[in-house]
């Protein structure tokens, strides 16, 4: 998995697989989930990072688990 942060747009995106995203779903207000064609998890993009500080509540991604995100 590869993290990235743009300090710019205060954005955090979590790379989960290599596949190239086919759909995106918006979870909860500036909480994006990118899936496969397969509808797997691919990535995972959180919107206003640090100017939110609020709890996320993410799915279970492999084994990483992303409950809370500082």
């Amino acid at each position: 998995m590869n993290i990235k942060y743009d300090e710019t747009t205060d954005s955090i995106y979590f790379i989960i697989s290599n596949e190239i995203p086919y759909e995106s779903e918006e979870l909860e207000d500036g909480v994006i989930i990118d899936y496969s064609k397969d509808n797997d998890i691919v990535a995972i993009e959180v919107l206003n990072f640090k100017k939110e500080h609020r709890d996320l509540d993410l799915p279970i991604v492999g084994n990483f688990f992303l409950k809370k995100a500082s």
